[in-house]
């Protein structure tokens, strides 16, 4: 197997940009290996070269062959089995964002795998990622597990590794929404309840009001209001308030960064009115979750 990592700048900077690289890699796999069940915090992506297997997500079963992509969301408990006389082959790629939940869904909608029309093109994009980060592979480089037994994994270590990979982490993607044919005026064409929702989702990080979002949509605040609540059964401020605490949480149970960092992260200039809005809804301190909940005990 190979594969690399980006760890030049953390997953809590990552969870601000809008797309982000987390992994890629290539494998050819042995008769009925198996990878899991586990559950993720980035989205994952599989190209299946050749061969075949199968995808199990929340305790259902997919059959994935050669020429398939299948996707696995964070946060979904997944594992993926290789078949027993046709091994798969496969190459993926790693990710997360502010955005990467709606580029995935524009890709797989409601489904887990989708045909890919030229497969190798994504070998080869996969093949450019790892060679961001590690010089043994070029562009005439072909993976063979015979001459490279062991798994060897490589970092980026450099920014400017880091925006490579980001880069061709985009580039993969748009060469995946042309190929799938999909609708490219999306948010163009959006109706302006879906276009608040967007804007919330970008900028929940900003100490945004309200009255920017209608200014942003050039409406007046009580027709935006009444709109989007029309459409998610909810006010715009109530949905800006559920990504800022549920971000919130992520950071209090995966980092160790301090509440005025974190209340900065999703928009609030100081720390006591984040804690206080934090315990309002959820009832208790942030101090009190970390302690209840973090995984860096």
């Amino acid at each position: 197997m190979l594969g690399n990592f980006d760890f030049v700048i953390s997953d809590f900077e990552k969870d601000g940009l809008d797309l982000a690289f987390h992994s890629s890699g290539i494998d050819q796999c042995e008769k009925g290996n198996l990878y899991g069940p586990r559950n993720r915090r980035y989205h994952l992506i599989h190209f299946v070269i050749s061969g075949k297997g199968k995808l199990t997500i929340d305790s259902e079963t997919y059959m994935v062959k050669s020429g398939q992509a299948f996707y696995i969301p964070s946060g979904c408990m997944a594992s993926y089995k290789a078949d027993s006389y046709h091994p798969w082959r496969y190459c993926w790629i790693g990710y997360r964002g502010t955005q990467a939940s709606k580029f995935s869904k524009l890709l797989f909608s409601e489904s887990y795998i989708i045909d890919i029309k030229n497969i190798t093109l994504y070998e080869y994009k996969i093949m450019e990622l790892l060679s961001c980060t590690d010089p043994r592979i070029n562009l005439d480089f072909i993976y063979n597990k015979n001459v490279l037994s062991t798994d060897c994994f490589s970092d980026a270590k450099t920014f400017p590794e880091h925006l490579m990979l980001n880069g061709k982490l985009k580039e993969l993607f748009s060469s995946l929404l042309y190929e799938q044919e999909k609708n490219f005026v999306v948010l163009n064409n959006a109706d302006y309840a879906d276009k608040a929702k967007y804007y919330i989702e970008t900028r929940y990080s900003e100490a945004i009001q309200i009255s920017d979002i209608a200014s942003y949509l050039n409406l007046n605040s009580h027709y935006m209001t009444a709109i989007f609540k029309k459409k998610f059964n909810m006010t715009p401020k109530k949905y800006l308030t559920n990504i800022r605490i549920e971000k919130a949480k992520i950071y209090l149970k995966d980092t160790e960064h301090s509440l005025q960092a974190i209340a900065n992260a999703i928009g609030f200039e100081n720390s006591f009115s984040f804690s206080r809005l934090f315990k309002s809804i959820t009832g208790m301190s942030p101090a009190s979750y970390r302690m209840k909940y973090s995984t860096k005990k």
